[in-house]
């Protein structure tokens, strides 16, 4: 029975509703079952543990994120739910995904930044996030950066794919001037709610290539541990065609931060058609943050 009263389960109220029936379902990881889309499988490296048997009976529950992602129907916006001490480790180059779809949506459950939340490990300079199919969704995941002078650690290349709510550390290893995630000719990719660390001389988001229509930037907290010569938040390509905006992004620099030079720099050809709205930064001889508002 509720504890809310005239709520479902209260004698007053109607019986609970039939979630299968109806267009989707807002949880706290978010609206997760989209029209059309269904729970794909479930994702623990260490498989089911004592009180699980309904994974056993289902066959739901597999070892890795890929083995996940083969259950997907494409475009059909399928789930696969990676579950809390879940850990995969990516030791050669390439993209790490074999099976990733159109639509699927690859959602944590956990908090990211937790020690028990999901993790991808990648300990090869070329092992690639590659976001190359349309309208994929990562969100809630520990990503790690485990070697230095990785040159494509996360790659969208494809139009509507969204990097939401992850803890992405690229802190531990000298990235060198490589970026920690690449947008490369997507249009509507977002980048919203992410958490940030990098190690590099390179810009942590770059974004490149005409088609990178209508990005959307905003919300992430980055931090720059490269205390010399650290690279700033994201750039723009000084190419025509390129348009979104960035917003209430904070960024904190371990070297002095200058506006436009050092935080987030647009291309000359996209000025008119990228808006750059109350974006935070500061470093560590600033007495107060700096407002980043023009190019």
């Amino acid at each position: 029975m509720s504890l809310f009263q005239n709520a479902y389960g209260n004698f007053l109220a109607g019986a609970l509703p039939y979630y299968q029936a109806m267009p989707g379902i807002i949880t706290p990881y978010g609206s997760l079952i989209k029209p059309g889309g269904r729970i794909a499988a479930y994702v623990r490296s260490t498989g089911a543990i004592d009180g699980e048997d309904h994974f056993a009976s289902s066959g739901m529950l597999v070892r890795t994120i890929d083995a996940g992602l083969a259950r997907c129907r494409s475009t059909h916006n399928d789930i696969v739910f990676v579950l809390p001490n879940h850990t995969e480790t990516f030791a050669a180059t390439g993209a790490i995904w074999a099976n990733l779809v159109a639509g699927a949506q690859i959602i944590g459950v956990g908090v990211p930044g937790a020690s028990n939340n999901p993790v991808i490990n990648l300990t090869h300079a070329g092992a690639s996030i590659a976001l190359n199919v349309a309208n994929v969704t990562l969100a809630g995941m520990n990503i790690v950066g485990g070697v230095a002078t990785a040159t494509a650690s996360i790659v969208v290349t494809a139009a509507g794919c969204s990097l939401s709510g992850n803890f992405l550390n690229f802190g531990g290893f000298a990235l060198g001037a490589n970026s920690v995630i690449a947008v490369t000719g997507a249009a509507n990719c977002s980048i919203v709610g992410n958490n940030i660390v990098a190690d590099s001389t390179s810009t942590m988001i770059a974004i490149t290539g005409a088609a990178s229509t209508n990005f959307l930037v905003a919300g992430n907290i980055a931090r720059q541990a490269q205390a010399t010569s650290g690279g700033g938040f994201s750039t723009t390509a000084n190419t025509t065609g390129i348009s979104g905006m960035y917003c209430s992004n904070y960024f904190k620099q371990a070297s002095t931060v200058t506006a436009g030079a050092g935080v987030i720099v647009l291309g000359a050809n996209t000025l008119t058609t990228v808006g750059n709205v109350e974006n935070w930064a500061n470093d560590e001889t600033a007495a107060a943050a700096l407002v980043v508002t023009g190019a």
